[in-house]
C-alpha cells in the first residue's frame, strides 16, 4: 500500500457512528484530534493546510480531496492473542467516491468491491472504506487472508462487544488532550518471560496494569506525559513502591540548561533503591544480582539529580548527583587512554563528557535560562526528555544541507518551542 495514502490518513481526523466500527474487545485505544490540536497549539489551520496542499504542487488538492471528514478524530485501535496482535486505525468518511478517486490516483491501486464495503488488501495490510468509515488493518501475522477476515469483521460489526462498553475507550473519550494513546497491558502474552521484571514489576503484574500517554500543547509546550495504573489493589502499591525511587526535579538541575540548548533528559532519583527494587523483583535469579553488583559502584551512588545535556551544536554532558567515591572534591580526570569521554566530580556531581571538556565549568548556571514555563512544568516532574523544536530543526538542516524549511512546519515551529516527554 502506497506510503503517501498512510501519510495523509494520518493527517486526517466523530460522529457515533463511525467510532462504532471500532472493535469492542481492543486492548489498545488512541485518538488524535486536530481539532484540538489546533485549539490548544494556536497553530493557523487554513494556513497549514494551504501551505501544505502548496507544497505538495501538481497535488495541491491531494489533502482536501480526500473525502475524509478532516472535523472529527481519527482513533487508533488494537487486540491479541498469544503471540499475535492485529491493530488498525479508523477515520471518518466524508464522501465514499471521492475517497476511492482520490486512493486509486495517489496508490496507483484498485479498491475492490466486497459485501457492502470497498477493500485494498496485501499481506502487509488491507484498507476498507464505506459510507462512514475507512480503516486501515494489520497483524503481526503477515498474512493476507488473516488480514481480509479481520477487516471483514471489523466492516460488519461483527463482534460480540460494543465499543461503548469498553473501559478504555471511554476513559480516552473523557480526556481532554489533543492525542492519546492507551494500553491494556494485559494483551502482552502471558507467557512471555515471566520471570524478567519490567521496572523492577514482573511480566505476571505487569499484564494488570493500564499504560497511558496524553499529548496536551499549552504556552509553546507540547507535552506527552506518561502514566502507569493499575485497578489491582497489589499491583498499585507496586508502581507506587517504584516511583518512590524518583523524586521531583530541582531548581539546582534546571539552572545549567541554556534556552539555547538543543535538549536533554532531566529526572530525580536513588540508586540504591532501584537497585533493592529490581533485586526483591528478580527473587533467585542469582546471575543477574551478579550483573547489578558490577553496576553499584556507579548507580548505588547516585542520589539526588541526573541529567544529560546536549548544546545546539549536539555536544554531550552528563551529571549525576551523589557520593563522591574518590573523597576528592572538585578532582577531574582526563587521563582515561583510548576512553572517548572524561568524568571527574565537581560540587557534588559525578560528570562525563567529550574528552577535553570543561566539566566543571559545564555545571555553572546558564547565562540565558530556559523559558519559566518550561521549568515550571519540569519542577512538577519525576523524569523530562525535552526537545528545543526550532534547534532540533536548524541541526536537521545543517545534516541534509537544505535551508528550504517546510513552510507548513514553520507555522509549527512559530508555535510549538518545545516537546517534553514526561512522568510526573
Amino acid at each position: 500500500m502506497s506510503a503517501i495514502v498512510i501519510a495523509m490518513l494520518m493527517a486526517s481526523c466523530s460522529s457515533d457512528g463511525y467510532k462504532s466500527y471500532i472493535p469492542g474487545d481492543s486492548k489498545i485505544i488512541g485518538k488524535i484530534d486536530l481539532k484540538q490540536f489546533f485549539a490548544q497549539t494556536g497553530v493557523n489551520q487554513e494556513k497549514l493546510m494551504n501551505d501544505l496542499a502548496s507544497e505538495l504542487g501538481d497535488d495541491a488538492n491531494a489533502i482536501k480531496d480526500t473525502g475524509i471528514d478532516f472535523s472529527e478524530p481519527i482513533y487508533i485501535f488494537g487486540s491479541g492473542k498469544g503471540t499475535t496482535i492485529n491493530f488498525g486505525m479508523i477515520a471518518k468518511v466524508e464522501d465514499q467516491e471521492k475517497f476511492k478517486t482520490w486512493f486509486e490516483k495517489q496508490s496507483k491501486e484498485t479498491l475492490s468491491s466486497e459485501s457492502g464495503f470497498l477493500c485494498n488488501i496485501d499481506k502487509e495490510a488491507g484498507l476498507a472504506v464505506n459510507d462512514d468509515v475507512v480503516v486501515i488493518y494489520s497483524s503481526t501475522e503477515r498474512d493476507g487472508t488473516t488480514i481480509k477476515s479481520g477487516l471483514s469483521k471489523i466492516m460488519n460489526k461483527e463482534g460480540e462487544q460494543k465499543i461503548d462498553d469498553n473501559p478504555l475507550f471511554n476513559k480516552v473519550e473523557g480526556l481532554a488532550s489533543f492525542a492519546n494513546l492507551y494500553i491494556d497491558m494485559s494483551i502482552a502474552p502471558a507467557e512471555a518471560a515471566s520471570s524478567l521484571p519490567i521496572a523492577g514489576i514482573k511480566i505476571d503484574k505487569v499484564r494488570k496494569m493500564i499504560l497511558g500517554i496524553d499529548a496536551e500543547a499549552k504556552d509553546g509546550i507540547c507535552d506527552l506525559l506518561m502514566n502507569v495504573k493499575s485497578d489491582d489493589k497489589a499491583v498499585q502499591e507496586d508502581i507506587d513502591k517504584n516511583m518512590s525511587a524518583f523524586g521531583k526535579i530541582s531548581d539546582k538541575a534546571l539552572d545549567i540548561f541554556s534556552g539555547n540548548d538543543l535538549g536533554g533528559v532531566v529526572l530525580n532519583t536513588d540508586g540504591s533503591k532501584i537497585i533493592d527494587l529490581i533485586k526483591e523483583a528478580l527473587g533467585d535469579n542469582d546471575d543477574i544480582k551478579q550483573a547489578l553488583e558490577m553496576f553499584n559502584g556507579i548507580l548505588g551512588k547516585i542520589k539526588g539529580n541526573v541529567l544529560a545535556k546536549f548544546d545546539a551544536s549536539g555536544q554531550y554532558f552528563v551529571a549525576a548527583e551523589g557520593q563522591n567515591t574518590t573523597g576528592e572534591i572538585n578532582s577531574l580526570v582526563s587521563n582515561m587512554g583510548d576512553a572517548p569521554f572524561d568524568y571527574g566530580y565537581s560540587t557534588g556531581y559525578m560528570l562525563f563528557g567529550p574528552k577535553g571538556a570543561n566539566l566543571t565549568d559545564a555545571m555553572k548556571p546558564a547565562s540565558e535560562k530556559m523559558p519559566s514555563t518550561l521549568t515550571d512544568l519540569m519542577k512538577n516532574r519525576r523524569q523530562v526528555i525535552f526537545v528545543n523544536v526550532e534547534k532540533a530543526n536548524n541541526i536537521q538542516a545543517q545534516m541534509s544541507g537544505s535551508d528550504n524549511s517546510s513552510k507548513a512546519f514553520s507555522e509549527v515551529i512559530d508555535k510549538i518551542k518545545y516537546v517534553t516527554f514526561s512522568m510526573k
